[in-house]
């Protein structure tokens, strides 16, 4: 148990490491956490199902200014163990998964209220002293530690100490209810892609969009088919633009000589 839990801190640590160590590589994101956490488990296959349906229920999730979505870490992880704790799959997975990555969030929220303003006084003195390699170390592991570390923390006490708690919590559910969250799986991620597209939408992409639609409504084609045209459209698309620059180029620049 001890060992796991040490394992589920350390995919935490590698989730939340992509803001400050790694880069935006999209390590966080369900997609990566889940199977990472079904891996550590013993159950890949369940891990990759849960973070495939919760990556859909956050695609459309971005951080705009100071707007703050649900963590992703905390509930691709937990939601991953509690699914496969409790066998109840992506039921148990937005049961115990989306509420726990808010009282993450909350704690996150919490450490940059009361903690950060301590590292970032001593910020302050070093750089008065003019020491940039003690300001260097305290701005790196400063913001490292209150970023993530009260969060790993936090994900490894509620799987060490909630897997038997949930599955007594999840049995005792009414069926009727787990349904309900099954029903309410299938809407997040038309709810995640309709957050997406408002971002993207413009009226250069309506082509695209009710051409995917039609092909998969209408011609019943996989979305793995979809996808392959899609992705043939944007790469006919991409070489055509490429080919035709240097003209274009080349057109403007005769245009200015005998415009001089």
């Amino acid at each position: 148990m001890l060992l796991k839990t040490f394992l589920i801190g350390l995919v935490a640590f590698l989730g939340y490491g992509e803001y400050f160590l790694t880069g935006r590589g999209q390590v966080a994101r369900p997609i990566v956490i889940g199977p990472l956490t079904g891996f550590v488990l013993g159950d890949l296959t369940t891990g990759i199902e849960i973070g495939a349906a919760l990556e859909l229920a956050y695609i459309g999730v971005v951080e705009i200014g100071a707007s703050v979505p649900q963590d992703m870490v905390s509930s691709g992880v937990l939601g991953t163990v509690f699914a496969i704790s409790t066998g109840k799959g992506i039921s148990a997975a937005l049961t115990f998964g989306l509420p726990l990555s808010m009282l993450v969030l909350l704690v996150q929220n919490l450490a940059y209220v009361f903690v950060a303003p301590l590292y970032v006084a001593k910020c302050d003195q070093y750089a008065r002293e003019g020491n940039s390699h003690k300001l260097s170390m305290m701005s790196f592991w400063g913001g490292t530690v209150v970023n993530f570390v009260p969060s790993t923390l936090l994900i490894m006490a509620a799987y060490y100490f909630g897997t038997g708690f949930s599955s007594t919590i999840v049995h005792a559910i009414p069926q009727f209810v787990q349904d309900g969250l099954v029903v309410a799986s299938g809407l997040l991620p038309a709810f995640g892609f309709a957050m997406l597209i408002q971002q993207i939408l413009r009226k250069e992409i309506v082509p695209y969009l009710v051409l995917g639609f039609a092909l998969s409504a209408y011609l019943k084609m996989p979305i793995i088919g979809v996808a392959i045209i899609g992705m043939v459209i944007v790469m006919i698309m991409y070489y055509n633009e490429k080919k035709n620059r240097p003209a274009m180029i080349g057109g403007s620049n005769n245009d200015d000589t005998d415009s001089f």
